[in-house]
């Protein structure tokens, strides 16, 4: 399986660590960590949990508002746009997803946060 990682620009990755180090910021995670992260979470979990992220570079979060249930996965580094690692400051994860069942019935929500937790664990990257 193939994970995209920072960014392949230049100019990027000068970006990032000129606010890093302005702001005062450290590091939790190195790429080795973010692609443990991304595979056990595509491998482990029984679906990719949506999140919410927030770029070192911008003051925009992406999504803008995360529902409790989201409708949709989570791209977890699958695609450049997805690319994680160097430019996350942090993310927000909804281990919850609504699927939907039909016309007539309410939606089903589906939960991983009991194995989201353990997965963080057991992979030493810090949550709260």
């Amino acid at each position: 399986m193939f994970f995209y990682v920072g960014f392949p620009y230049d100019h990027n990755v000068k970006a990032v660590r000129r606010a890093v180090y302005e702001r005062g910021l450290t590091s939790h995670m190195n790429d080795h960590k973010w692609r443990a992260l991304c595979s056990a979470v595509v491998e482990q979990l029984p679906f990719a949990p949506p999140y919410q992220e927030k770029r070192v570079t911008s003051d925009v979060l992406r999504p803008e508002v995360l529902d409790f249930a989201p409708g949709y996965h989570g791209d977890w580094a699958r695609t450049p746009e997805g690319a994680m690692g160097l430019s996350i400051e942090w993310l927000k994860v909804a281990p919850r997803v609504r699927v939907e069942v039909g016309r007539l019935l309410p939606p089903r929500i589906e939960d991983c946060a009991a194995q989201l937790r353990c997965l963080l664990a057991s992979l030493r990257i810090p949550f709260k």
